[in-house]
């Protein structure tokens, strides 16, 4: 049996790999993952190696080098290898290094071997080699700067006039920094031409994710195993050290079998038929973004665009889809391939059109039967086409096919609703009284969260309750814990606990909406370009015509003869809005097996790619909506704004296969400016609308549109810079920009002294958005002006906070005990051992996670992954728990108790996770009938959803 696991690696700082080699000791074994019990120190596995071709062909590798079945190791059921590390290039090393928080170490010292008096350690020849920040000092040192000592006060705040303490301690100068021995740019050179070694193995640089490189992150691998696994990746592609290539593009596809996959399937050579790619070209008034002298020049002009109307996509045979023929596409990866793939009558259309012989195929196929044929693609998706021959590819290809992802229904009431973005709502020009309509119905929605919990139970995602019976199914989250008890017993809603729930279930609610996430009709649909026209080229018969024709698109999961909305991620600007018509088309429904979760488009003679930021057809996704509020305010100004289009072309850095090319690439990668690059025009747009709100005209703001409009080239550029180079730089083009509305953007407030503070003048909204983000301190927050602009975000968040609820929870609440049985509990029978043991474990899992989270070196998915790893330990330790049901009893009757409030959400869900049968009988079963919505209705209208509420008895199975 496959195992399908992801893999716990190591993740370690390259800063922190130089220091442990260039100790003054003698340190062979270079870094240390182990603790003094020889021992791996599993909190340094921060990183995942996901089940991918990779992993399983790395399995493979290792066993047939070593001849060994220990590839990893599993703890409490996870599984961990130290055979790939996981290297970031945060930090520089420096003459004094910051090994952790408040500890300084001078380089060629380790931490472990030094011993500590009055916060400074010192070596043999009495040299201060360490030493302690923001501690007590009694006899201060000099220190070398930027590192002092100074006296601390303390007071008494009730009392300030009452020292409660004082005392000297070392600190550092603010700003500043010891002196620089290696860059991170160096470490980055050095360790990817010499790779580094970690408890006595030699590890040598393997390759980077996309995404990694956008994060500066890169795979090592144990030195024995590279050879064959970039043989595997590269499909035998073989490069000496110094030879010519296209670097950015050769990086970029070998990772593609490194993605993420949820299953495989089984493709064959003679399955695949290879197609000519189609570029239709024509011309079309744009805003239209080029290069020139290095910078980027924006202009209104008429020009010629080229699309690629089946840029990634193939076309599939439901036979081969197997188990995911429900599906509408699969994302597959394979050796430098990556396609989307539609599910597809091949062999219908083939016998629809007399297809019966191969010789008929307008392409390559190694296939001698015509009923071989089930997978046509085209050579955007073979990346490998770029270096070498289609027989080259075909003979080399893993005969799995990595399914990284397929179509899927939102989360939302059924797959019925989407949530809109704060992107998407600050590029419409919606009135204050046209924002508050828009959002009545989520305004409204909140009320009825408050007033009905058979609406609470159908929102926390359980809408039927006669197939999810209580306490028979796993639970994954308190939401699952509180819709149980919900069902079991009625008084369970009239407790603090789920009174709190709700309190909390709505301050989420509201949070949601004041980031631009509001309910409406729709989901996100994943493109499919002219399907039709690729079958046509397959048998030599397209025409170059369009078969859906200009404007329209074909969806199955909205009324036809309508307009819709469109939107991508990234959405910049008003341009990037699309106005589709919804059409039927019954030849695309014969051919294509669509569902409600696939829009075909059409791309031939219009520019609706760039319209969408720069889409293609490799999975990309768009929002779309019928929501006629919405619909209406795109439609004021739908033709007044054009398309942002990028000329923008990557260019050919002659570049060599060299570990120092392969390093000053990824340099230049890691410099990521996406976010920055959303944030100024998201305040252009806001400058853009608040002048026009007083009068501007479109003449007066052209010019601003256009710099918005190359912001969404911008982003299109950041987004690509991992397999493609760019003469241009985005970090100067974002300087250029926020000088030239430097005082647009500007406000002075005036301080208590009568001077004036310069401030950034920032749109009101993004108070709330910037909060929420880890990066942003106090510090920054003041530097910034939030103005109330007249904006769609800026109304929004004005309505939502002037919402009031109506009938607020008032303190009568029942004690949790009321939901319990206490019939057969016995106090002699209490393990209060036990109890105290399971107390201990939850106190340190929510230290450990607040930990994880206050960490300021980890990303936000490497704290992710620690998150969802510690809860994973938390509950194997509490199922090894057998709890008897006094003490079970015990437990639960003291959750409201003020000592347990911190651990009393994660403790009731965890008993619930680890299925406890003392739980299940510790729930008095009081529930005579239950309230449930039911679709087709006609009781209730929910965000355009009529909902029936019937009553249903429910029995708890003992």
């Amino acid at each position: 049996m496959q195992n399908n696991k992801s893999v716990y690696i190591p993740s370690i700082d390259a800063k922190d790999i130089y220091l442990s080699s260039h100790y003054i000791v003698d340190n062979p074994e270079g870094y240390n993952l182990k603790q003094k019990d020889g021992q791996y120190n599993l909190k340094r596995f921060k990183n995942t190696e996901d089940f991918s071709l990779d992993l399983i062909e790395l399995r493979k590798i290792y066993y047939r080098k070593f001849r060994r079945k220990d590839f990893s190791f599993t703890v409490k059921k996870h599984e961990y290898s130290v055979n790939v590390i996981n290297v970031t290039f945060k930090y520089a090393v420096k003459e004094w290094n910051q090994i952790k928080k408040g500890v300084y170490v001078k380089i060629g010292y380790k931490l472990d071997d030094l011993h500590f008096e009055d916060c400074v350690a010192r070596n043999s020849d009495n040299e201060i080699v360490a030493f302690e920040l923001d501690k007590k000092v009694s006899n201060p040192v000099a220190l070398p700067k930027p590192f002092s000592h100074k006296s601390v006060t303390i007071k008494d705040k009730k009392n300030p006039e009452f020292i409660k303490d004082k005392y000297i301690c070392y600190y550092k100068e603010d700003h500043k920094e010891p002196k620089t021995l290696k860059s991170n740019a160096a470490l980055r050179t050095d360790l990817y031409k010499n790779g580094f070694i970690c408890n006595g193995i030699k590890y040598c640089r393997m390759k980077r994710s996309t995404g990694s490189a956008r994060v500066g992150k890169c795979l090592f691998i144990r030195e024995e195993l590279y050879d064959a696994i970039l043989k595997f990746s590269s499909g035998g592609l073989k490069y000496n050290i110094g030879d010519p290539i296209d670097l950015a593009a050769y990086e970029g596809y070998i990772a593609l079998p490194s993605s993420s996959i949820i299953d495989t399937i089984p493709i064959k050579p003679e399955n695949i038929l290879l197609i000519d790619d189609y570029d239709s070209v024509f011309r079309e008034d744009v805003i239209e973004t080029h290069d020139e002298d290095g910078w980027l020049k924006t202009t209104e002009s008429n020009c010629e665009i080229t699309n690629t109307i089946w840029d990634g996509q193939s076309l599939m045979d439901i036979s081969l889809f197997g188990e995911y023929a429900q599906y509408g596409m699969v994302l597959l990866r394979n050796l430098m391939f990556k396609s989307c793939c539609f599910n597809c009558n091949i062999q219908q259309w083939f016998k629809d059109n007399n297809i019966t012989d191969v010789s008929q195929l307008n392409g390559k196929t190694r296939a001698t039967n015509i009923e071989d044929v089930k997978l046509i693609t085209t050579p955007n998706s073979i990346k490998y086409l770029k270096f070498s021959t289609w027989d080259k590819w075909l003979d080399n290809i893993y005969p799995e096919f990595g399914i990284v992802k397929h179509d899927k229904k939102t989360h939302f009431f059924g797959g019925r609703l989407v949530q809109t973005h704060y992107q998407l709502l600050n590029t419409l020009q919606m009135s204050k009284d046209e924002m508050r309509d828009f959002l009545q119905e989520s305004l409204d929605f909140a009320q009825m969260l408050r007033d009905k919990p058979e609406v609470v139970r159908y929102y926390i995602k359980y809408p039927d309750i006669e197939e999810m019976r209580p306490l028979e199914r796993p639970m994954n989250s308190k939401s699952d814990v509180v819709y149980n008890l919900m069902c079991i017993n009625d008084n369970f809603i009239k407790t603090k606990y789920y009174q709190e729930f709700m309190h909390d279930l709505l301050a989420s609610y509201y949070k949601n909406l004041k980031n631009g996430h509001v309910y409406v009709n729709g989901n996100y649909s994943t493109l499919l370009g002219n399907p039709i026209e690729m079958l046509q080229q397959a048998i030599g018969i397209f025409d170059g015509a369009s078969q859906i024709g200009i404007g329209n698109i074909h969806s199955t999961r909205f009324d036809y003869d309508k307009t819709l909305l469109a939107s991508r991620s990234p959405h910049v600007t008003i341009g990037n809005i699309w106005l589709p018509h919804n059409t039927e088309n019954k030849i695309i429904d014969k051919y294509l097996n669509l569902t409600n979760e696939i829009v075909c488009i059409n791309s031939i003679g219009e520019n609706v790619l760039q319209r969408l930021s720069g889409a293609d057809f490799d999975s990309d996704t768009v929002l779309l909506t019928d929501n006629e509020k919405l619909i209406k305010a795109a439609q004021k100004n739908y033709h007044v704004f054009k398309t942002p289009t990028s000329f923008v072309s990557s260019t050919k850095v002659k570049r060599f296969y060299t570990p120092e090319q392969q390093a000053d690439l990824d340099i230049k990668t890691s410099v990521n400016k996406i976010g920055e690059i959303v944030n100024l025009s998201q305040e252009l747009n806001s400058l853009l609308w608040d002048q026009m709100y007083h009068g501007a005209t479109y003449d007066d703001i052209k010019e601003l549109y256009y710099d918005i409009c190359q912001l969404d080239v911008m982003s299109g550029i950041e987004i690509d810079k991992a397999k493609k180079e760019f003469i241009i730089n985005n970090s100067k083009e974002l300087t250029r920009l926020r000088s030239k509305y430097e005082n647009d953007l500007r406000e002075y407030e005036e301080a208590e002294d009568g001077t004036l503070i310069k401030k950034k003048k920032t749109p009101h909204f993004f108070s709330h958005i910037v909060k929420q983000k880890n990066f942003t301190t106090k510090e920054i927050l003041a530097k910034k002006h939030f103005c109330k602009y007249h904006t769609s975000m800026d109304y929004l968040q004005t309505i939502v906070n002037g919402f009031k609820i109506k009938n607020p929870y008032k303190k009568d609440w029942l004690p949790f005990t009321a939901v319990l049985d206490a019939s057969l509990f016995r106090s002699n029978n209490v393990n209060q051992k036990q109890i105290n043991k399971i107390y201990s474990i939850l106190k340190k899992y929510i230290n450990d996670r607040k930990n994880i989270y206050a960490s300021e070196t980890d990303s936000k998915e490497d704290k992710r992954i620690q998150d969802i790893k510690l809860k994973e330990d938390l509950i194997a330790d509490i199922e090894c728990e057998t709890i008897g049901f006094s003490t079970m009893y015990r437990l639960l009757s003291s959750l409201e108790s003020k000592e347990n409030s911190q651990i009393k959400n994660i403790l009731l869900e965890i008993l619930y996770l680890c299925g406890n049968e003392s739980f299940n009988k510790a729930i008095i079963n009081s529930s005579n009938t239950i309230l449930q919505l039911e679709d087709d209705g006609d009781d209730i209208n929910i965000f355009g959803i009529y909902f029936g509420i019937s009553e249903r008895v429910i029995t708890k199975k003992e």
